[in-house]
């Protein structure tokens, strides 16, 4: 039961306790809302919600993603939505983390990879490490950079 409290007027509400929502830029949520009508129209109201694979929703997000970085702004690719890449973002974030979260969709995901498997950050220091030694003339192995960058 959340925290009752008392208005100025003197009426009395329970208070829910979810103070995050108010962070949520409306940006973001116009966003995601315009690509979202938009999948209305073209397939059916509320149609990701019958379940989507997670991998499609990924591979979905980083394509916009991709278009973004690389500077075309609008989904304007052959059966593209001409909206803003920023929608098509939202809205695949939105749809994905829903999907996880509600455990709908079927989950697709590669295969577990091995604890021995490098992460984002891994291949990021080891890029910098081989960088680091190519300047220096160096060449060091595989097995050598993965041992200096992650006992730092």
């Amino acid at each position: 039961m959340g925290k009752q409290t008392v208005n100025s007027t003197g009426a009395v509400r329970e208070a829910l306790a979810v103070p995050y929502f108010k962070q949520m830029p409306l940006e973001a949520i116009a966003a995601a809302c315009a690509s979202l009508k938009y999948g209305a129209i073209k397939y059916a109201d509320r149609n990701w919600e019958k379940g989507l694979p997670w991998q499609q929703l990924i591979d979905s997000l980083r394509r916009h993603l991709d278009d973004f970085e690389r500077r075309r702004d609008i989904d304007d690719g052959e059966d593209g939505s001409d909206l803003p890449q920023v929608c098509m973002i939202m809205a695949s974030a939105s749809m994905l983390c829903a999907s996880v979260i509600r455990e709908i969709g079927e989950d697709n995901r590669l295969v577990k990879v091995d604890d021995k498997a490098f992460t984002g950050k891994d291949c990021s220091n080891w890029i910098e490490a081989q960088l680091d030694n190519s300047k220096a003339g160096r060449t060091t192995s595989l097995v050598e950079d993965t041992l200096n960058f992650t006992d730092a």
